[in-house]
């Protein structure tokens, strides 16, 4: 299986009239399954996204905590992955205790890399779900207009490629504590927290989750499911983004620079 994020290619650049032929790095994108069982020899597809081919056991996770149906990382058995001849596999072995069954109509078709509460059926759940509490966290301004050129540096692939989104996670000194890059912003968010769950890491109360780009509904969604008590974002909120962060005492932060940010829920 693939462990990487780029691919390099040859390019025709147009500059100044003139055509050069050069190397260039472009973002890989590959589709997903993941499938559900309760033994290693029968498993039932639950969804199918397009993502980078690299930390999937950290997607799949992510993915499946965000979805409520795991809790804890040991609620999943093992992870099988590997290729076929459209992309990759995840066979995923849950602990019997684990209803899985009832989650496989919740979504039809394919999960877009862009797309994360697409195909739901259930959208006036998520409108009055309840999240963990989160203990308010005041942080002070200085650090969060601090994080997006320490977020820039890390981005090695998509200073590479320009073609992918990042999800970071920091401590309320500005420290940064996971990184994790996908060619979805949802798929991004669902490495970060699968990494944090299975660093023992979750609930996030008191760190800051900084998103690369915009921030849409089930972005805010994903982050009150980690209980974290700060999203700040490089990019703008959606109305609805801001209004389930209202909701839930979450600070919510957009169009994050070196010497400003919007705050939406002070």
């Amino acid at each position: 299986m693939p462990n990487n994020k780029t691919q390099k290619s040859i390019i025709s650049k147009y500059a100044n009239q003139v055509v050069r032929q050069r190397d260039d790095y472009i973002a890989l994108e590959t589709p997903l399954e993941i499938r559900l069982g309760h033994s290693q020899k029968s498993f039932q597809t639950l969804a199918i996204t397009m993502c980078s081919p690299e930390a999937v056991d950290d997607l799949v996770y992510g993915y499946l905590f965000t979805e409520s149906i795991i809790q804890q990382s040991n609620d999943i058995v093992s992870i099988n992955t590997f290729n076929n001849e459209l992309g990759l596999i995840a066979e995923v072995h849950l602990k019997p205790a684990i209803a899985f069954e009832k989650f496989l109509n919740k979504r039809h078709g394919m999960v877009h890399a862009s797309c994360g509460v697409c195909g739901k059926t259930d959208f006036d759940e998520l409108l009055t779900y309840t999240y963990p509490t989160i203990k308010e966290t005041k942080i002070n301004a200085s650090v969060i207009q601090s994080l997006p050129s320490k977020l820039n540096k890390m981005q090695k692939a998509f200073n590479k490629t320009g073609g992918l989104h990042a999800s970071a996670l920091f401590n309320s000194q500005g420290e940064l504590v996971l990184l994790k890059e996908d060619i979805g912003r949802h798929n991004a968010l669902d490495k970060l927290i699968g990494s944090a769950i299975q660093d023992g890491l979750i609930p996030l109360n008191g760190y800051i989750v900084l998103l690369s780009g915009r921030v849409s509904f089930e972005l805010v969604h994903k982050t009150l499911m980690a209980g974290a008590s700060t999203l700040a974002a490089i990019g703008a909120p959606s109305s609805l983004s801001i209004e389930i962060a209202k909701l839930n005492n979450m600070n919510l932060v957009g169009f994050v620079k070196a010497n400003e940010l919007n705050s939406y829920c002070s």
